[in-house]
């Protein structure tokens, strides 16, 4: 064979690799630039290049949204279901990894041009003004030729068509090995172009300490400076959104995110008062950049940087003045030109919107209770020393609430009164009506049963014929919850399980040898039958579940969570810190298991020690 004829195969086969290869990266399409019309999975594309990907998800879906929101990954904690139902809006999120202007500006004006946009929300923090116009990865922090004039369409596309395959090959696996939870290579929602949080918001939160230790890694000790030396151009950036805005009579709304305290300290304050009085001289804007009593508290944020959803649901409802939900006094203000060196002198102090938000409410489980001293075990505790316990509670100065009562403490800051505690029950045994309800009602208490939806009304355990301590029924249920003594939720409807099923589940853990879709419709099923059971039987809101064993997931509470369970309780030993504002405060909840054998005098000792450690 000539050397020419060598040449042209090798020439021929070089092209062919070449096709082969760019023909992968454009059929998988790791970073979503060519439609990914085989897997649209924007999940991953995003959580690649949210720059780039989201560009080319709303070039797709864009006829789906007309409202926008712009800004860093801070941005990501305002609902955009709330912002839909205040704006009657259909919103997506547009934020991007870095919190540059540079970038958002070219995006925003992108969108502008190219859709039909009501509302335009632009949330950004004095970052803005510490970080512009800045690269640092070229296939990861850059932007869309399509928003960028600067960028050569044909060496844009070029580099994705001949990026490293691994980048595909890393789709590939994250596609066919996804799951109901996010990992670190799906970490969006492609509808809405949010952080998918299920994990992070349905994760049970108690004291400071312990959320330290949960969040071992997150950064929060903060202790360098940010100097804003971008001002000027930061400022030009929200100027010229806002005038786009203007010209297309769209509806602009300028969000200063809030901040942890040791975010606020990084930067200059003269600095900061600088950025903040000519941001005013653009706009109002709503400023939540100050001290308050969300910023004082670790646990109303992801790490030192981002704050939880929950926080940004508060900034909403301030700025739409939603008066049905907490937000503390201390908590955000529209600021003005006028008003902009008042806000800043509130701002900068420290102590500013230290009120309290967390109280301390420890919850006590019971199971069955009897007249025969001689049944009294473990689980099963005599009705002379329920009624010795309740006393010394009431003596005390402690007053029962319900599950709902926390709800109302957590998300509308109603108060709770002096001492709060909760007097629960597993399972749902007749004597919990026939007994207990008589001696709560003597001493002005109340309290909350668990039940199991299956063994409502039976003396036996389901079709065994195996004799067990008898359930109320459904109708007991509803006479005693009529009498505002006793609330009933869920213990599951069939999950609390023993020996006698055939293939027993470990409370609401998965078998062994279920698929995670498999356990994922079974738990919610029984959960849903379960909450339909009682409420339409008894007529009370179901919203707690009380796990059987204690035992759960992080799965199983953000499938629950998600089926309308707000409150998880467990068998865990300990106080419950109940906070203002924080959901997640309601979920884990620890209890103190009562036996015949603890005096009403050792229940107040063993209290006092916990609630005042």
């Amino acid at each position: 064979m000539s050397l020419k004829k060598q040449l042209i195969i090798f020439a021929a086969a070089c092209l062919l690799f070449a096709l082969l290869y760019a023909a992968f990266n454009i059929l998988v399409d790791p970073f979503g630039v060519f439609g990914d019309v085989i897997f649209d999975y924007y999940e991953y594309n995003m959580t690649q290049n949210p720059r780039v990907a989201k560009i080319a998800y709303i070039d797709k879906y864009g006829d789906e949204y007309d409202s926008y929101i712009f800004g860093c990954s801070k941005s990501s904690s305002y609902p955009v279901e709330e912002l839909n139902e205040y704006l009657d809006a259909d919103f997506f999120n547009m934020f991007t990894y870095g919190g540059d202007l540079a970038d958002m500006e070219k995006m925003a004006l992108y969108v502008i041009e190219n859709n039909t946009v009501k509302n335009l929300v632009l949330a950004i923090g004095p970052e803005a003004a510490y970080r512009y116009d800045s690269e640092e990865d070229l296939l990861k922090d850059n932007l869309h030729a399509k928003v960028d004039d600067s960028i050569n369409p044909l060496i844009f596309y070029g580099k994705y068509l001949f990026c490293n395959p691994s980048y595909s090959l890393d789709k590939l696996g994250s596609y066919f090995g996804r799951s109901y939870l996010p990992d670190a290579s799906n970490v969006f929602i492609a509808e809405t172009g949010a952080y998918n949080k299920i994990r992070r918001d349905t994760m049970p939160i108690s004291d400071i300490d312990s959320y330290y230790a949960d969040m071992a890694g997150a950064e929060f000790d903060i202790t360098y400076s940010r100097p804003l030396d971008y001002i000027d151009e930061a400022l030009q950036s929200v100027a010229n959104i806002k005038r786009a805005c203007d010209e297309k009579e769209i509806n602009f709304i300028l969000i200063g995110s809030p901040m942890y305290d040791a975010e606020i300290a990084c930067y200059d304050k003269a600095e900061l008062a600088e950025f903040t009085t000519r941001l005013a001289e653009i706009t109002d804007f709503y400023n939540f950049w100050g001290y308050n009593a969300f910023s004082h508290d670790p646990r109303f944020f992801y790490d030192g940087y981002h704050f939880r959803n929950c926080v940004g649901s508060a900034a909403l409802g301030y700025i739409f003045g939603n008066e049905e939900i907490y937000i503390p006094e201390s908590f955000g203000t529209l600021t003005t030109s006028e008003t902009a060196d008042y806000d800043l002198m509130e701002m900068n102090n420290e102590d500013f919107g230290s009120e309290e938000l967390t109280v301390k409410v420890p919850i006590l489980m019971y199971h069955a209770l009897t007249e025969d001293a001689a049944e009294a075990n473990d689980v099963i505790i005599t009705a002379e020393a329920f009624e010795e316990q309740i006393a010394a509670l009431t003596e005390a100065g402690y007053t029962a609430v319900f599950y709902d009562d926390l709800r109302s403490y957590v998300n509308y800051g109603k108060a709770l009164p002096d001492n709060p505690i909760l007097i629960t029950f597993d399972d749902g045994y007749s004597s919990n009506i026939d007994i207990a309800l008589p001696i709560l009602k003597k001493y002005g208490q109340c309290g909350t049963v668990a039940v199991i939806g299956v063994s409502m009304g039976k003396e036996t355990y389901k079709d065994t014929g195996e004799s067990m301590h008898p359930h109320f029924s459904i109708e007991e249920a509803k006479e005693a919850y009529e009498l505002g003594i006793l609330d009933f939720q869920s213990h599951t409807y069939d999950m609390h399980q023993t020996y006698l099923d055939t293939d027993p589940r470990t409370g609401v853990l998965p078998r062994e040898d279920e698929s995670e879709k498999e356990y994922i419709t079974a738990l919610a099923e029984d959960f849903i039958k379960s909450k339909e059971l009682m409420e339409s039987g008894i007529g009370n809101e179901v919203f707690v579940i009380t796990y059987p064993h204690g035992k759960y997931t992080e799965l199983s509470e953000a499938v629950l969570a998600e089926n309308g369970a707000e409150v998880s309780v467990t068998i865990k030993e300990g106080i419950n810190e109940i906070t203002k504002g924080l959901p997640q405060s309601l979920r884990g909840l620890r209890r103190f298991n009562m036996t015949d054998s603890i005096s009403g005098d050792a229940l107040l000792r063993m209290l006092t020690e916990y609630i005042y450690d």
